[in-house]
């Protein structure tokens, strides 16, 4: 039964009234940290569209040093409730808190592959903010394919435990030295199998140890899993939040990422 837009609007608002209460920082990682408080504080001097993507993206400009360069204003992605368009599988108004819970994730295991993401209120109301980052042109030497190769595929474990449903090509950028960074996690976090992927080709095969090492130890330490689990609830229906942590324990015990089908578990626009 679908709920009434009314109660859909208190849902998302409670949801993030109680998340932002806890702070900007809460559950990010510690080099993230300055940032974040920056994200969630700094004056917003300037606004402008992004024009691309199916829901009202805009490019946030703040009163605060960039972390990258040091010579340019801090900007930020920013994806307000109020431009997302409904969606047939995925709860109306939603789609800004997946994006936090994304990163959380991330800084759970301690991959740093999600830039970080605060809610925060802009000038078109609660919406999610996200570090805006660099693009760089990367040399196709061993070194540095091996080095993303491997970032790839924490990726790719991410949105394991995640359950992303729209892992495009897109949505992974390259920025200095070499990092790969997840962007665009908001189709994220459904109670059943959703998963659809530009990385489907590491169906079946094993993740990489350190990143099994990273599940398997978030999933073994009760303190750190139960704090992640009250975050994520602040975020996400309870019957999501439950899905992910049967999606936690699975993968800490069978290290292995999912194979999918050819079709379904291939995003579209995936090239």
């Amino acid at each position: 039964m679908v709920q009434p837009i009314s109660e859909q609007t208190s849902r998302y608002r409670a949801r993030f009234e109680a998340a932002v209460a806890a702070g900007a920082t809460d559950g990010g990682r510690e080099e993230d940290r300055d940032v974040m408080r920056a994200l969630a504080e700094a004056p917003i001097t300037r606004a402008g569209d992004v024009m691309y993507g199916s829901n009202a993206v805009f490019l946030l400009e703040f009163d605060a040093p960039d972390p990258q360069k040091a010579d340019e204003r801090l900007r930020a992605v920013y994806k307000p409730v109020r431009g997302e368009r409904p969606l047939w599988d995925f709860p109306r108004n939603t789609l800004f808190l997946r994006e936090v819970a994304t990163y959380l994730v991330d800084a759970a295991i301690g991959l740093g592959r999600v830039p970080p993401t605060v809610l925060r209120s802009g000038p078109l109301g609660p919406g999610s903010v996200q570090l805006f980052v660099h693009h760089a042109a990367v040399g196709r030497d061993e070194t540095s394919a091996a080095t993303l190769e491997q970032q790839l595929r924490e990726v790719a474990a991410l949105d394991a435990l995640v359950n992303n449903a729209d892992r495009k090509r897109a949505h992974l950028l390259v920025t200095d030295g070499p990092n790969v960074r997840a962007i665009d996690n908001a189709l994220t976090f459904l109670p059943y199998p959703r998963q659809r992927t530009a990385l489907i080709a590491l169906g079946g095969t094993p993740l990489p140890d350190d990143t099994a090492e990273r599940v398997r130890t978030l999933a073994g330490d009760a303190g750190r899993a139960a704090a992640l689990v009250e975050r994520l609830s602040r975020l996400l229906a309870p019957a999501e939040v439950e899905a992910f942590s049967a999606r936690l324990r699975e993968l800490a015990d069978d290290p292995v990422y999912p194979e999918l089908d050819d079709w379904d578990g291939r995003p579209f626009e995936w090239w």
